[in-house]
């Protein structure tokens, strides 16, 4: 827990002490008044739906020493033992207050970031360090400002290793992330085509994720890609240590000899010119490639291989991250936490790895394709009809394209739905005892209510 004193406060914010309570120092750092501690620093954020200066009472209520504020109006009625802080901008003060508390421990602190795979590779790394190491790492997939500033604050004397998770939806916000965190190890996983409505270009896209190598200071380590172009440049002009990782090139760390099970992945691992093998519980040739950047990161933080392939078989993906369920005797590969183009055909190729009578695709809207949404997902369909599945339900207006392309690729059963119940009634009548569904789709749609209608569950 991140402990500060009011001077400190003062010194990393810029604040102005509007009043000084009776407490010299704080104890914890909060933004939510429903899970405040008493002594804690409550910092009042502004969003589009909510105005963190209307809990303010409610904090001091719970037991916050003080509050942060960047409206002095409110800071009148506060009362005399709490200590009010004057910000410009309180999510400012939140970065502010974050990168004193990290810039407080000399240790590794690893960036991860990439179009997809990000969410499980940080997984990886973390599962691999905390086999030597005591890590703080970012919680789910809180990658924005303010998760990761929460993660960094988290921080305490016992961390010896960091990792951060760093999302983007435009140009400079990876740039600001590692302004906060000062990463020493960046890791990139690839440059695909999510939030191209708002970039334009996956040479755009390439662009805002290499704002984490350019970070990075001269000593630093850099983990790119070797198979993926736009990443493997990256490390151009870097002046600090570029480690590679891949498939088809003489990268430091490369998978070799991969064969897919039913529900398992094994390759050869050579890392540093030391081979072992791996047995991942994962399915797909993409978390292939996020143990290689996560070994990656490992081996060059001295963790011996030995941990490596332990920790890596005993690694399991977050729920609704490729869960393989049997619900009725129905394999569903629930993969429905998020969803874009690269994502949906790496998905496509795994659920063809699982035993299966049939093979069926109920799949979502994508999300943030901009001016490109109709072209990728039609495009997409015309992927899923190519690899070749015995049925598509689709879900929401866009995926009609993709419908469109899945019928013109040669798929003959395909049906389009309005809602998450209406494809669910229509796999259950489609799906038997043997066969396997996978469910994907971007996550305001919302797609985890199918394996909970064939639950029985109330969606």
């Amino acid at each position: 827990m991140a402990s500060f004193t009011l001077e400190e406060i003062e010194k990393a914010t810029g604040a102005s002490l509007l009043q000084k309570g009776e407490d010299a120092f704080v104890e914890g750092v909060s933004t939510d008044t429903r899970t405040i501690s008493r002594g804690e620093l409550f910092i009042a954020l502004i969003g589009e739906n909510f105005n963190g200066h209307e809990f303010l009472k409610r904090a001091v209520l719970s037991g916050a020493s003080a509050v942060m504020i960047s409206d002095a109006s409110y800071g009148k009625d506060i009362d005399a033992h709490v200590s009010v802080f004057l910000v410009k901008d309180t999510k400012k003060g939140l970065e502010d207050l974050a990168h004193f508390h990290r810039m407080r421990f000399q240790v590794p602190v690893i960036g991860v970031t990439g179009s997809n795979g990000k969410t499980t590779t940080k997984d990886m790394i973390t599962s691999i360090l905390r086999t030597r190491f005591h890590v703080t790492a970012t919680e789910k997939n809180f990658n924005n400002e303010i998760g990761l500033s929460m993660t960094l604050l988290s921080m305490t004397a016992e961390t010896e290793v960091c990792v951060v998770e760093m999302g983007m939806r435009g140009f400079g916000q990876i740039a600001e992330l590692c302004a906060i965190a000062s990463p020493t190890m960046g890791v990139v996983t690839n440059v695909g085509t999510s939030h191209i409505g708002i970039l334009g270009s996956q040479d755009n896209i390439a662009k805002a994720k290499k704002e984490l190598i350019d970070a990075l200071p001269a000593d630093g380590t850099a983990i790119l890609n070797g198979d993926d172009e736009r990443v493997s440049v990256m490390g151009k002009g870097f002046a600090g240590r570029i480690v590679r990782y891949g498939m088809n090139g003489r990268y430091t760390v490369r998978g070799s000899d991969v064969r897919f099970e039913e529900e398992d992945t094994r390759y050869t691992c050579t890392c540093f010119d030391e081979a072992f093998k791996v047995k991942l519980h994962l399915l797909g040739i993409h978390n292939v490639y996020d143990a290689l950047a996560a070994t990656a990161a490992a081996r060059v933080l001295g963790v011996d291989t030995g941990k490596i392939q332990k920790a890596l078989g005993e690694f399991r993906p977050a729920d609704q991250r490729q869960s393989v369920v049997n619900i009725g005797g129905i394999t569903v590969l629930d993969d429905s936490y998020n969803a874009n183009p690269l994502s949906m055909e790496m998905a496509f190729r795994s659920a063809k790895q699982i035993a299966g009578n049939h093979y069926f695709l109920v799949l979502g809207d994508m999300g943030e394709l901009g001016r490109f949404e109709e072209k990728l997902h039609y495009e997409t369909g015309v992927k899923a009809g190519k690899i070749g599945f015995d049925g598509l339900i689709t879900v929401g207006p866009l995926s009609r394209f993709l419908a469109k392309g899945a019928e013109e690729a040669g798929m003959k059963t395909v049906m389009t739905c309005d809602t998450c119940e209406e494809a669910a009634e229509k796999l259950m009548k489609m799906a038997a005892p043997g066969d396997v569904v996978l469910v994907k789709g971007s996550h305001y749609m919302h797609m985890e209510r199918i394996p909970a209608v064939l639950r029985g569950e109330k969606a």
